[in-house]
């Protein structure tokens, strides 16, 4: 039994990755924390957070639930029975176990029905999904958003590369400078729902504020990295859903940099057909880059709709596979650059990041893991992914 132990689960279709992490640093910094790792974020990952948990030692722990097929998320619930459940967003992104938006929002308040009998929901009051969801009888609910009416609310957020997330929390008439490792304005939300349940939890503000300037975000989702050569990669290899694609785009957008490039690989969770959805993305990219890199063998289809709109066939290029595409940026890239990785949970994008850095040792052409190389322990070299998440990924100044 985990009396001593207060449960926080948090679900989302995006942004639970990241709010996991940022809450799990911040509680850590205050007592003995658990938390779900490598987004383990089902049944099998939960149980295992909870048998890490220690009866007399640990005082919080923070679960990341995930949903991957229907009922998914009221498992995972079960199994935790949360003190306090956050809820972040409600997007498409389960195309395989939901076909709208109702659907996905349902299966996400099933984690507010396993609330503790004086349990908390901390609600996103910008997501009407979510602010619409049902709170058990007994349980309180603290909403996080952007309107005066907010518990928690924020005032005057500001990314553009290469400036980092920074913003104005504004807790039980407290106001708090806020600043991030992160980039894009769209982790607002998830950085804000931490904020609540730490001041829920009694927690100084001030200490919160100090525990997020330390956190680097997670590898692979708009993580920015300072090449030795000085070009800055934007890796957000993690999801190519509509709108995280679209998120990406707007920071590209917003960023002061001499040239921009894109590497690119797919969109998921999408009804599109591939000639479709990626001559769609090579016309929205010859908007902002500069140069694009198309990685797959649909490649050509996104160096159709650039060159289409715009681009030269010099400036829009394709590739089967990582090697080629890397050979072709190397010598390329110098200071003052900006590259997004942008695509499907692939390791080809991943590997062409480490590529610019050194050799590669993986030789596995198709791999099916559905991890980035960094967590794969077949990637061969531990010590160049701990130097680009411990020393090369860019810090506040």
């Amino acid at each position: 039994m985990l009396l001593k132990t207060t449960f926080i689960a948090i679900t989302g279709s995006n942004g639970k990755t990241t709010a996991t992490r940022y809450l799990a640093a911040i509680l850590s910094a205050h007592a003995p924390t658990q938390w779900t790792r490598l987004s383990r974020n089902g049944p099998a990952g939960i149980t295992e957070t909870i048998a890490f948990c220690n009866p007399w030692k640990t005082r919080y722990a923070v679960f990341e639930v995930g949903y991957g097929t229907p009922g998914s998320v009221a498992q995972a619930a079960s199994l935790v029975r949360p003190d306090i459940a956050v809820v972040l967003s409600v997007f498409l992104e389960h195309r395989a176990a939901a076909k709208n938006l109702e659907t996905v929002a349902r299966e996400k308040a099933e984690l507010l029905k396993s609330l503790s009998g004086k349990g908390v929901a901390v609600l996103n009051s910008d997501d009407h999904r979510v602010a619409g969801m049902h709170v058990p009888a007994g349980c309180r609910t603290i909403r996080y958003g952007s309107g005066e009416e907010n518990e928690v609310r924020f005032e005057n957020a500001v990314s553009a590369w290469p400036q980092l997330l920074r913003f104005t929390a504004v807790v039980g008439g407290q106001r708090l400078e806020i600043r991030t490792r992160l980039l894009g304005t769209h982790w607002v939300g998830c950085i804000l729902s931490c904020i609540a349940v730490a001041h829920e939890l009694g927690l100084p503000l001030d200490e919160v504020a100090k525990a997020i300037e330390k956190v680097s975000p997670y590898p692979a989702r708009m993580q920015v990295v300072q090449l030795p050569g000085g070009a800055v990669v934007i890796r957000d290899e993690m999801k190519g859903s509509a709108h995280t694609i679209e998120a990406a785009f707007a920071e590209v957008r917003k960023a002061t940099a001499q040239r921009k490039f894109l590497l690119f690989c797919d969109e998921s969770e999408t009804s599109r057909s591939p000639r479709v959805r990626l001559a769609r993305i090579g016309r929205q990219a010859a908007e902002l880059f500069d140069q694009v890199v198309f990685i797959g063998e649909r490649a050509h289809h996104g160096v159709s709709g650039a060159v289409k709109a715009g681009l030269s066939e010099r400036q829009a290029r394709a590739f089967a596979d990582y090697t080629g595409a890397s050979d072709f940026l190397q010598p390329l890239l110098g200071p003052g650059d900006l590259v997004l990785l942008k695509g499907t949970r692939n390791n080809q994008l991943t590997r062409v990041f480490y590529s610019l850095l050194e050799e590669v040792r993986c030789t596995v052409s198709q791999c099916k893991r559905t991890m980035v190389c960094d967590d794969c322990r077949d990637f061969r070299n531990p010590e160049l992914v701990r130097r680009v998440n411990e020393q090369l990924t860019v810090r506040i100044t």
